[in-house]
């Protein structure tokens, strides 16, 4: 949550790289296969609901299972919803938000 949408801040060829990489049948089942696993280990690992900054984790657990879902099951609107945030001006603000989120889970989890 910190390193690779920094990366992707700071290299934006990768991020560009990775948004075409959707057209091809097998990166998209790749990201497909690669989501589900990190949702699934996720949730069977931290499933958690508190009112506390663990509910996080959790919550990112679920999105990313969903997500691995999403695209296993239905790989068209996954392209379709990729080429639409494709070029939007927000991206970095969500990358940058991304990196904040990493950095408060990061801290939280080695305060203890």
């Amino acid at each position: 949550m910190v390193v690779i949408p920094l990366a992707l801040l700071i290299r934006e060829k990768h991020l560009k790289r990775i948004f075409s990489s959707v057209e091809t049948e097998e990166c998209l089942l790749c990201w497909g296969l690669i989501s589900f696993v990190i949702g699934i280990a996720m949730v069977l690992a931290h499933n958690i609901w508190v009112a506390n900054w663990q509910v996080i984790v959790t919550i990112l657990g679920w999105v990313a299972l969903l997500k691995g879902l999403a695209i296993l099951f239905f790989p068209d609107f996954t392209r379709a919803w990729t080429k639409k945030i494709e070029n939007k001006q927000w991206l970095p603000i969500a990358l940058v938000i991304a990196v904040f989120i990493g950095l408060v889970i990061t801290y939280f989890g080695f305060k203890g």
